[in-house]
């Protein structure tokens, strides 16, 4: 999966080295094979870090009929880590269950390799069945999010390893700060 996530990167940032872009591919391997999962880790502080996965939330959104929805979801913790310890509110991200989309393999794929802009799959085994959407996103106050987190209604699944955590700046800004296409640059 890293590999072909590096190749996508190379296809959006062609100005990668070729050079660069083999040996992070092999660096990468090399880490998988001797250290196993390599994205997510398990921490025992109790401190929010950006990119935590997190048991289920709430989650609002508007359907095409203009209803206000509301699903229970895991969730990623979006806010930086500096954010996340002093600011009133945390941005979450949804996970889903791949099996939403068991009908067209080729979309899961698409995910699983993280070819897709708006998803993110980690392959931990927390979350092997699940990718985050990054079009699902909530706000939850952050006092009230401790508080549930204290009472034992919502619990830290998985952190993000180093390489992890790249992967995810990576995904996000990809997700959200990708240049136009030439077309709409033009029209702006």
């Amino acid at each position: 999966m890293i590999p072909e996530f590096i190749d996508f990167c190379t296809q959006l940032f062609p100005s990668i080295d070729p050079y660069t872009k083999e040996q992070a591919k092999k660096a990468m391997e090399q880490f998988e094979n001797v250290r196993g999962p390599v994205l997510t880790k398990v921490f025992d502080s109790f401190d929010l870090y950006q990119g935590d996965i997190f048991s289920e939330i709430p989650f609002f959104y508007t359907d095409e009929a203009g209803e206000v929805k509301l699903i229970i979801r895991k969730a990623q913790l979006l806010s930086n880590t500096c954010d996340a310890s002093r600011d009133t509110n945390l941005l979450f991200a949804a996970l889903h269950p791949l099996d939403e989309f068991k009908s067209n393999p080729s979309l899961i794929d698409s995910i699983t390799k993280n070819k897709r802009y708006s998803t993110f799959y980690i392959p931990g085994e927390a979350v092997k069945n699940e990718y985050v959407d990054f079009e699902l996103i909530t706000t939850m106050s952050r006092e009230n999010f401790l508080s549930l987190c204290q009472k034992g209604k919502v619990r830290r699944i998985t952190s993000l390893s180093l390489v992890g955590y790249y992967m995810f700046l990576c995904k996000m800004t990809v997700f959200l700060m990708r240049p136009e296409d030439v077309e709409v640059n033009e029209s702006r």
